[in-house]
C-alpha cells in the first residue's frame, strides 16, 4: 500500500476510466493495483474494481486502496464470469476512454502518460504492445507498428487472425467511451468473448490509432488452455463463437466474401481447432475419439472445409489436418496421443 497518491485531481471527470474484473486473486491483486497507482500520479483517472464472488480476501485488499483514494472504487457481486464483471464495470464508468486490465497482471510507469498523449488526437482506439512473461520466466514481447487507421474498419475486420493487439484481447487498447456505449461481452461464452467484443468495436470505429509503446505485461498463469483440466463445453462455446463471428461480418458491405472466409478459415482451423485437439487428450481414449468425432462433425469445421482453403503452407499441420479432414479419426487420436506425450 505504499504506493498511494494525492487524491487532489479525482474530482473532475476522469480521462481514463480502467476496469479490473477480480476473482480470487490475493496473491496478484496488489501488484496490479500498485502499478495502476505509479502510473496514474499526476493523471486524472479512474479506477473501477469489480470483485467477481471471490473467495479468498482480494476484495478486503481492494477495499483497502478504495479507502484511501476516491478516485479507486470497488464494485462487488456474486461470481458470474469475467465478461459479467467487465459489463458491470462498463454500465459505471465515467471516463472519456475505457480500457481493461486483468487483476493478474499489470502496467508499464508511463502507461497512462503514453496513452494520454496518443487521445490528443481523439481516435476512437488506441492500440498499444505488451509483453508475456510465461511460467518458466521466458518472455515475449509484440509491438504493434506506429500506424492510424482511418475508416479501414471492414479491412481489418478481414485480418483478425493475425491482428493480436487489436482483436485478440480487451486489455491491448483503450476505446472511445462513447464508441462502445452499446457493446457489451457475451456472458454465455468463456472463451474468445474478448474477440467478439474487439469485433463490433472495431466495426464501429472511423479512427484507430496503434502506438509502437509496451505498456501491459501479462502474466501466465496456471490454469491456462495447456492446462492437464479438461474443459468442458469448450467445443459449444468455439460453436456459438462461430456464429457471432459470422454474424458481424455479415453486417458489413463485404459480407463473408473470399477475403473474409480465409481469415475465418485460418482462425477457426489453425488457431481454435488445435485447443480443442489439445482439450481432447485429457479425456480417456475412448471418450478421446467420441470428442474428436464430435469435432469433426461440429458446424464450425463443417463449413469451413466447405470452403476448401488449401492448408499446405503449414507443413507442420498438414498430416494433422489431411486425417482430421480425412475424417481417418482413430490414426489421428493414435498421432495426437504420441505428438502430447511427447510435449510432457
Amino acid at each position: 500500500m505504499e504506493l498511494l497518491q494525492s487524491d487532489e485531481f479525482a474530482i473532475a471527470k476522469p480521462s481514463i476510466s480502467i476496469i479490473v474484473p477480480i476473482y480470487n486473486s490475493k496473491k496478484y491483486i496488489g501488484r496490479c493495483i500498485d502499478s495502476l497507482i505509479l502510473a496514474a500520479a499526476g493523471h486524472n483517472i479512474e479506477l473501477v474494481l469489480v470483485d467477481d464472488g471471490s473467495t479468498d480476501s482480494s476484495a478486503d485488499i481492494a477495499q483497502g486502496y478504495c479507502n484511501s483514494l476516491s478516485w479507486i472504487k470497488l464494485i462487488s457481486q456474486e461470481n458470474k464470469g469475467p465478461s459479467a464483471a467487465r459489463n458491470t464495470g462498463l454500465d459505471c464508468v465515467q471516463g472519456k476512454y475505457t480500457g481493461f486490465v486483468d487483476c493478474d497482471d499489470c502496467v508499464s510507469e508511463d502507461y497512462f502518460l503514453k496513452l494520454l498523449s496518443a487521445c490528443v488526437s481523439s481516435p476512437d482506439i488506441v492500440v498499444f504492445g505488451y509483453q508475456k512473461i510465461f511460467l518458466d520466466g521466458k518472455k515475449q514481447t509484440l509491438t504493434p507498428d506506429p500506424k492510424t487507421h482511418f475508416g479501414e474498419q471492414e479491412n481489418l475486420l478481414c485480418n483478425v487472425n493475425n491482428d493480436r493487439e487489436l482483436f485478440w484481447f480487451p486489455w491491448t487498447k483503450i476505446f472511445r467511451s462513447d464508441l462502445i456505449a452499446g457493446i457489451r461481452f457475451d456472458e454465455s461464452l468463456h472463451l474468445g468473448e474478448d474477440t467478439i467484443f474487439n469485433l463490433y468495436a472495431v466495426m464501429n470505429a472511423k479512427n484507430i490509432l496503434r502506438i509502437d509503446a509496451i505498456l501491459y505485461f501479462q502474466y501466465e498463469v496456471s490454469g491456462s488452455l495447456s492446462s492437464n483440466i479438461y474443459k468442458h463445453n469448450l467445443l459449444e462455446n468455439m460453436e456459438k463463437h462461430f456464429s457471432l463471428r459470422l454474424a458481424v461480418n455479415e453486417k458489413t458491405n463485404r459480407g463473408l466474401d473470399n477475403e473474409v472466409w480465409s481469415d475465418i478459415y485460418n482462425y477457426y482451423i489453425f488457431h481454435i481447432l488445435p485447443w480443442l485437439f489439445s482439450n481432447s487428450m485429457h479425456l480417456d481414449k475412448k471418450q478421446q475419439l467420441k470428442e474428436l468425432k464430435k469435432i469433426r462433425k461440429s458446424n464450425f469445421v463443417e463449413k469451413c472445409y466447405a470452403q476448401k482453403y488449401d492448408f499446405s503452407k503449414r507443413p507442420k499441420t498438414i498430416l494433422i489436418q489431411a486425417l482430421f479432414r480425412g475424417r481417418l479419426l482413430r490414426l489421428l487420436q493414435i498421432y495426437l496421443a504420441t505428438v502430447f506425450s511427447s510435449q510432457k
